[in-house]
């Protein structure tokens, strides 16, 4: 932890606020790169007396609030005490002001940074939920001029990007064939993100998104998990053990509705089933028909992604395209690193496949920035 000198108060930051966590990667200093998650939590519109069940202790981003005008807001972790159910079904620009504005507070707490500071923010949204754009960096320029962060007085300038979320996949992949002498332009690209709440397809040829060939409303793994687990009779006290089966592949896991060890097997068999087939159902209709010519590459991340891995290998096998299909986790040695120093990486073996967007946008950032500078 450095204190940064008023030569260094920008933050520059590239943020994914996704309704299963929200993962960040940001720079204050030169050649800096440090990666961030946050719990996908938010309790909006509480007193200063939700502050009394708060640790002061420990890392800022397990014990995040805000504080704008009267309201106190809760987020990530420290907001599970105030909010029911799982955010995972909430549309993702909820309270996404909330999230960005608690992610600049903890960089500013980690980094010292001056009260008062500038932020250069690129941020994906589902093309789906592009409309929502204005809404949020009107709510961020305002909120981020005067909030407090933990106690701490801030006031940020913000200059905000909107991408298309699975850019960064498109900006990684681009990266790799620049290094081996290819243009990415003269070739087509499909980024497949599996999420857990909705399913996209994006088109790039000729180095642009084609939107007319593209869509974002396929079907998440998050609704399709709930509503198998109730049928299999798992109950929401046990989604993290099941969820955990699925994502390490040891069905046997500590149920905590039922005080034992419990094979979850058979429900996340189900799970799967039911899962690829809607999710098969979608490619059929809004991929197959594109890929005709056989030409095409195909990178594909997402939580569902991972949990679905050997599926998806042995779909695109089957149509005689496996050579063709990129696994977004796959030969990224520095995000590898960068993913692997947060603790939460541990217990979340899904985690860099689920970053790589991210990582993406933020190498796009910081590599404009670099261009700017010169």
């Amino acid at each position: 932890m450095t204190q940064a000198s008023s030569a260094n108060s920008t933050i520059y930051l590239a943020g994914d606020i996704g309704t299963s966590g929200s993962k960040f990667f940001y720079r204050v200093r030169d050649d800096q790169k440090e990666a961030l998650w946050m719990g996908s939590g938010v309790a909006d519109g509480l007193t200063t007396l939700a502050l009394s069940i708060l640790n002061a202790g420990g890392r800022p981003q397990d014990h995040a609030w805000l504080q704008v005008g009267n309201e106190v807001i809760l987020v990530g972790d420290a907001a599970k005490t105030f909010v029911e159910g799982n955010s995972l079904v909430e549309n993702k620009a909820n309270q996404a002001v909330y999230k960005i504005v608690a992610a600049l507070g903890v960089i500013a707490e980690k980094e010292r940074m001056p009260s008062q500071y500038e932020a250069v923010i690129w941020l994906p949204l589902p093309l789906t939920e592009m409309n929502t754009k204005d809404e949020i960096a009107a709510k961020l320029t305002q909120t981020a001029q005067n909030f407090r962060f933990r106690g701490m007085a801030q006031q940020v300038r913000v200059s905000l990007k909107f991408c298309p979320e699975g850019f960064g996949l498109y900006l990684n992949r681009k990266a790799q064939l620049d290094a081996t002498g290819v243009p990415i332009d003269q070739r087509r690209t499909f980024i497949l993100m599996m999420g857990h709440r909705n399913l996209s397809v994006l088109c790039f040829e000729q180095g642009s998104l084609k939107s007319a060939k593209s869509n974002s409303d396929g079907p998440g793994f998050w609704p399709v998990f709930e509503r198998v687990a109730r049928s299999c009779g798992v109950t929401p006290a046990d989604y993290p053990a099941l969820m955990a089966a699925l994502s390490t592949g040891k069905t046997t896991q500590v149920s905590q509705a039922k005080g034992e060890l419990y094979d979850f097997a058979a429900a996340v068999e189900a799970v799967r089933q039911a899962y690829w087939k809607a999710a098969r159902i979608y490619l059929q209709d809004n991929l197959l028909g594109q890929l005709s010519d056989g030409t095409a590459d195909m990178i594909i991340s997402g939580g569902a992604a991972f949990v679905m891995r050997q599926t998806i290998k042995t779909y695109f096998d089957g149509l005689r395209m496996a050579d063709q299909v990129i696994f977004a986790d796959g030969k990224q040695e520095k995000l590898d690193e960068l993913v692997n120093e947060l603790p939460e990486s541990t217990d979340m073996p899904s985690m860099v496949m689920r970053m790589s967007d991210c990582y993406g946008l933020f190498q796009g950032l910081v590599s404009k920035y670099s261009e700017v500078l010169a």
